[in-house]
């Protein structure tokens, strides 16, 4: 992917993501939003996301593969939060196992 193409994918993303949050706030705008579009726009970030990054975990380099290092490292990091409630740990420890991993992959 060309470094401009994707500098320009997470501005529209971006600008796509705060336009629709910021609407909310303008006087006379966001109370003629109906509620359940309101709640709705409180997951557009996490939506957004999610759409960066799964096919990234799933489908690295175009091909599938059953367990990647980017599917570990999401696995251990998922886990951690999920169980320790601590997010920089889960990050810490995803990026670990995603470099342990990498290591093992390139020497067989």
């Amino acid at each position: 992917m060309d470094i401009l193409y994707a500098l320009l994918l997470l501005l529209g993303m971006a600008v796509v993501t705060y336009g629709l949050r910021v609407s909310f706030f303008l006087p006379g705008v966001g109370e003629r939003f109906p509620p359940k579009l309101r709640q709705a726009a409180a997951y557009v970030p996490v939506a957004v996301l999610t759409a960066i990054i799964v096919p990234e975990i799933f489908i690295p380099r175009n091909e599938w593969q059953w367990l990647s290092p980017q599917l570990a490292g999401a696995i251990a990091t998922g886990l951690i939060v999920w169980r320790s409630k601590k997010l920089m740990l889960g990050i810490a420890v995803g990026m670990a196992v995603y470099y342990l991993f990498r290591l093992l992959t390139l020497n067989f």
